[in-house]
């Protein structure tokens, strides 16, 4: 199995409180640089921030950057409080318990770019099978610049289901994901195989190579979900929908709707390399987001 590998975008923003329009960020404004600040956030968040009421531990491991005015790294995110046994893949065998107390810890890649001469930043983060840590970042990086910096606030917009170039995305194939399963005991066997024991998707095309579905922005509307938390589609309820689109040079999936894979989450799983952890290697994952970037910059521009 693979693990999915996805990457969130967000717009930030400095504001006056009580202010709708957002302040410069570069050298000399006012309230800071966002640079400096950024810096120096990342530089106290290298021990672990522990999320008590979460279980869940983070913190940063900066890297040296190429870029100008950019901030990357990783944040390795932490889990912990439930039990579970480890067996080895081929022979089954138990080989660890997992203890309340073992903390879970995985490597999810950041970048913050910060543009010359504009209101906004960039940020990237990614996420690994569903698992992000991004909220709790925003939400400590969000009150420590209040504090910092009384009467101003930082505010962080996802772009991806406004930006441009996304909206009006041609839509190649949408992909149901996860049925619901269904408490007919009849409806759950596929090949003598109990369905809860199979993992399987259902993907629609567009008949010819060049023709597409809708736009991104129109499928959205296409596919409403019920109260649930689920979508149907051909008599069968899905948890998730995922589109592939051809957005600035490339096609990429991104997401529609449903758990860990909601509107605007970009799926590079089959563009990243691997190595041997199962994660994804720095440089792989540094090209996809400085393409990204540039493409939703070049948006926003317009």
């Amino acid at each position: 199995m693979t693990f999915s590998i996805g990457l969130r975008f967000y717009r930030i923003s400095i504001r006056k409180k009580g202010d709708k329009e957002p302040l410069e960020i570069g050298p000399g404004c006012e309230p800071c640089d966002l640079l400096d600040y950024v810096e120096d956030f990342v530089a106290r968040k290298t021990e672990p921030t522990v999320e008590t009421t979460e279980s869940r531990t983070w913190f940063f491991e900066r890297l040296d950057s190429n870029s100008l005015r950019a901030v990357h790294g990783f944040i390795n995110y932490g889990t912990h409080g439930f039990e579970s046994k480890l067996k080895d893949v081929t022979t089954k065998e138990e080989k660890y318990k997992r203890e309340s107390t073992d903390l879970e810890e995985i490597p999810l890649y950041f970048q913050i770019w910060m543009p010359s001469s504009t209101n906004y930043a960039l940020m990237a983060f990614q996420s690994f099978q569903g698992r992000s840590c991004v909220q709790f970042v925003q939400s400590a990086m969000s009150a420590d610049f209040q504090d910092k910096f009384k009467g101003h606030n930082l505010s962080f917009k996802v772009i991806a289901p406004a930006a441009a170039l996304l909206d009006t995305a041609p839509v190649k194939s949408v992909t149901f994901l996860k049925p619901k399963q269904s408490s007919d005991r009849a409806d759950k066997y596929w090949l003598g195989k109990k369905m809860d024991e199979l993992d399987y998707e259902v993907t629609v095309r567009a008949h010819k190579r060049s023709a597409f579905i809708s736009m991104y922005k129109d499928l959205k509307e296409l596919v409403p979900s019920d109260q649930g938390g689920f979508v149907e589609f051909d008599g069968v309820t899905y948890e998730g929908v995922k589109a592939d689109i051809k957005m600035g040079k490339k096609r990429r999936s991104v997401g529609i709707f449903g758990s860990g894979i909601d509107a605007g989450l970009i799926d590079v799983s089959d563009n990243v390399k691997r190595d041997k952890s199962g994660h994804p290697t720095l440089n792989s994952i540094v090209a996809e987001v400085d393409s990204l970037m540039e493409d939703f910059f070049a948006s926003i521009k317009m």
